[in-house]
């Protein structure tokens, strides 16, 4: 089984189905009477003690800022001044990341295989995706790379007998068992497989091209801003379809992925391609950050890695703490906050950490953002703001 995500460290529930054992078609009325009474079919309730909720992710374009949680509750402000607004969800279920794309489109993603948009910077949004259309995608996914191997299959033997019988039996092997592979996930395709894989991480490029991870290795393209979705989970380099955590892109546009088991992966060409991170660690990677041509990635017990050469080597750097880290953010061009699990606050300068945790602050952090001089915090218990200035003075409230 894979180790537990992010969210599940965090503390937070994860709504689970039962994989049925009947037939497609009771399967298909049970499925569709869960989902005709759960979270995807009611909206968000109103609450006025919103801003106490758990909360998982902030976002911001300019000023204006956003955060989402647990429940479907997303709030949205112009800036650090003005009141948090809570918007029009039409979901309950666990928001775990946004992205923004300007100061009126922005991407949401969850659990239960939901993704979402605004189009007022927040205020209200709609449902473009959830789990009973990833089941859709999961099955033609499958079926598309079965066509194919079978092909290079049949290809490689024809191959061999027309070379003097020469055949490589370590390439059929591969594809015999790719195939099998295959063949096994399809048949084992329930209609309620998209319902219980949970969205981690959204990122968009450009307006047009955007990627949606999560667990058990999926991952979502578009390439015309969310009308249509491709699956691509299985044409990349994650075999064993190992929980994918988190999304970045540099300067380059070379986009970076990284999840559990020391996973990570990169693509240079919109996901044309991709090509394997070599980080040698077996942990859960939840973050990975950006700075010029530095690559750093965070995770389970406080391990933390560095790349100054767009990926291709990994160092470890010993942070001195043993709390999982589940975000980070710039404090200036040369300061990284890392945030986790305790209360963790740590500040790596390119040489050195400094523990600012407060003994008396124990609570997760599951998130920071760095919004000109104030530091934002969100975790199990709703939000927080502090000045720049108050790292100085002993740590973060």
């Amino acid at each position: 089984m894979p180790s537990m995500d992010k969210k599940s460290l965090a503390l937070l529930c994860v709504l689970s189905l039962p994989v049925y054992s009947a037939s497609e078609e009771q399967t298909l009325k049970k499925a569709s009477s869960y989902v005709g009474n759960n979270v995807l079919q009611v909206a968000a309730e109103m609450n006025s003690l919103v801003e106490n909720s758990v909360f998982l992710e902030i976002d911001n374009f300019q000023q204006r800022q956003i955060m989402v949680g647990e429940y479907g509750r997303i709030l949205v402000r112009d800036n650090a001044d003005s009141t948090w607004l809570q918007a029009n969800v039409p979901v309950q279920t666990t928001i775990t990341a946004v992205d923004f794309i300007d100061d009126k489109v922005a991407w949401a993603v969850g659990h239960q295989g939901v993704i979402l948009k605004t189009t007022d910077g927040g205020r209200n949004w709609i449902k473009i995706f959830d789990g009973l259309q990833l089941t859709g995608l999961l099955k033609t996914s499958l079926e598309q790379q079965i066509v194919a191997l079978t092909v290079q299959f049949e290809r490689a033997e024809v191959d061999g007998t027309l070379d003097n019988d020469s055949i490589d039996e370590d390439r059929l092997d591969e594809l015999e068992m790719q195939l099998d592979d295959a063949t096994y996930k399809l048949e084992d395709l329930t209609v309620n497989a998209g319902i219980e894989i949970s969205f981690f991480d959204v990122l968009f490029t450009t307006p047009d091209y955007g990627l949606v991870i999560g667990a058990y290795g999926a991952m979502l393209e578009t390439n015309d801003g969310g009308n249509n979705w491709q699956y691509i989970g299985y044409q990349v380099p994650n075999p064993e379809g190992f929980h994918l955590n988190a999304l970045t892109t540099d300067a380059d546009n070379n986009i970076y992925v990284v999840g559990e088991a020391g996973l990570g992966m990169a693509t240079s060409d919109q996901g044309n391609s991709w090509r394997a991170l070599e980080i040698d660690y077996m942990g859960s990677l939840f973050g990975i950050d950006v700075n010029g041509s530095s690559l750093y990635s965070y995770g389970l017990r406080g391990n933390m890695f560095a790349s100054q050469d767009q990926g291709e080597t990994w160092q470890h750097l010993d942070t001195g703490v043993t709390n999982h880290i589940f975000s980070a953010d710039w404090l200036n061009n040369t300061e990284l906050l890392l945030v986790g699990a305790g209360g963790l606050k740590l500040v790596y300068n390119g040489h050195t950490f400094n523990n600012i945790s407060k003994i008396t602050q124990r609570i997760d952090i599951t998130s920071v953002k760095i919004i000109g001089d104030d530091v934002i915090t969100t975790g199990l218990r709703g939000w927080q703001k502090n000045s720049q200035n108050e790292l100085v003075q002993g740590g973060l409230k």
